[in-house]
């Protein structure tokens, strides 16, 4: 593996696909035994063993495990466009076992010639063990579209563009929070520690939300080989997969329907959302309870997928970070405690009086200058809020007479006004409004 070189069209590497991390592994590993003068296709022997430490698979049910790998790569359709035209393929036309031999053979997708064989421009080419280590299908991904631009040291994706190319589901990290967490932060870190590209990135709005990314991509020292095989390999395509997975009590980890419902869940709620309901399940659950009859409510998969459904860990994780709060508070001496209360009351206390100056400003104005100021309000608003305003929910009422006041602060003087956006305005945040509610 070490002097194995993977070389695709620049075609195939901005074509849109999702592979798992071993089934990536398994194409590239392929790809990279192909010959610069190579002109047509060969059957490909792989030993089951090479394979099942290729795909980090060394369990007794590993023949099943590899079939079931070979029969999705067969299945996989991907579509790749060019000269305007679009083509429908999978990476793999068959995979044949020898029985008694150990041996699997599989053969390309005679289509993929002209993207794979024969190259003579407009093709990437990167050393195989660089991405062989890494453990994200999007680390992977993120990597061969970087790789092709990296003489150029920069590449600008828009979302939608980006997201198709790696392959994510439209439901999937529909927050930017958590597109950037689990995909651009997780990439980043792992090209940086193990191969030899790196990169920054720059978010750049479009509206009010971030439209495009920007990368700067940095060349550095090539990284240490690889063992001949990657000996181990998660079975989940993010690392934050894994931090949850160790949450999870071990009498119940490696259970496929336990790892369901929290891989279900992760993708559409988040890493904070599954955290604080598997903390909750595993403090309340009475499954791991000494005696407990597992007939009569102790079974954790059914409390998990409770706890997940409803929120259940909400109020508790927050009463646990309070806990903690006030047991770091009790540390602090008493002359920093008394401080930081201080300024707590200082500033509820110039909030409330700057507000008051507001609303006296409110009061005299003239009906035109209002009429303008409501207007700037309404704008300051999320669309659920104003929605709330416009049909008279107190809770919209509320949350209009707070914009004016800000509007009106803000061109008296009397308070400079904060940088907002969509995800961190007090209309998108109940906690905010409540501690706005304490400076009255």
């Amino acid at each position: 593996m070490k002097n194995n070189i993977v070389r695709k069209s620049n075609v195939l590497v901005e074509a849109s696909y999702k592979l798992s991390t071993q089934e990536q592994r398994v194409i590239l590993f392929l790809a990279s035994l192909l010959k610069p003068g190579d002109e047509d296709f060969k059957d490909y022997s792989i030993s089951v063993n090479e394979f099942s430490k290729l795909v980090g698979v060394n369990n007794k049910g590993k023949y099943k495990d590899i079939r079931e790998i070979t029969k999705k790569l067969i299945s996989r359709v991907f579509t790749i466009h060019s000269n305007g035209e679009e083509l429908q393929i999978s990476w793999l036309s068959s995979a044949k076992y020898i029985s008694g031999q150990g041996v699997v053979i599989l053969s390309f997708d005679q289509k993929l010639k002209p993207y794979l064989l024969q190259l003579k421009s407009h093709f990437t080419t990167y050393k195989l063990y660089q991405v062989m280590q890494l453990k994200s299908s999007f680390s992977i991904r993120i990597y061969e579209l970087l790789k092709q631009y990296q003489k150029l040291g920069t590449r600008v994706f828009e979302m939608k563009e980006l997201r198709e190319k790696l392959g994510i589901e439209p439901g999937q990290y529909k927050n930017f929070n958590d597109f950037k967490r689990f995909v651009i932060l997780a990439a980043q870190e792992e090209l940086a520690a193990k191969t030899d590209l790196a990169f920054d990135y720059e978010e750049i709005k479009v509206g009010r939300g971030v439209g495009k990314i920007r990368f700067i991509i940095k060349s550095q020292a090539q990284q240490p080989c690889l063992p001949e095989f990657p000996l181990e390999l998660e079975n989940v395509e993010d690392p934050q997969m894994n931090k949850l997975l160790d949450i999870v009590p071990s009498l119940f980890r490696d259970r496929k329907s336990i790892k369901t419902i929290i891989q279900t869940t992760f993708a559409s709620k988040g890493f904070d959302y599954v955290m604080r309901n598997i903390i909750y399940s595993n403090d309340r659950s009475n499954a791991l309870k000494p005696g407990t009859d597992s007939e009569k409510g102790s079974n954790y998969r059914v409390y998990l997928a409770k706890a997940l459904n409803d929120d259940y860990g909400l109020a508790y994780y927050e009463d646990q970070l309070v806990k903690k709060e006030v047991a770091q508070v009790k540390q602090k001496t008493l002359a920093e405690a008394e401080q930081q209360k201080q300024r707590e009351n200082h500033k509820i206390d110039q909030e409330r009086e700057n507000r008051e100056r507001a609303r006296i400003f409110i009061a005299s104005y003239a009906p035109e200058t209002m009429q303008a100021y409501e207007e700037e309000a309404k704008k300051l608003m999320s669309p659920e809020s104003l929605a709330r305003y416009l049909r008279k929910d107190p809770i919209g009422n509320f949350e209009f007479k707070r914009r004016l006041e800000d509007i009106v602060m803000k061109h008296t003087g009397i308070r400079k006004p904060q940088p907002e956006t969509a995800s961190e305005s007090p209309e998108n945040k109940p906690a905010g409004l409540e501690k706005e509610a304490a400076a009255e």
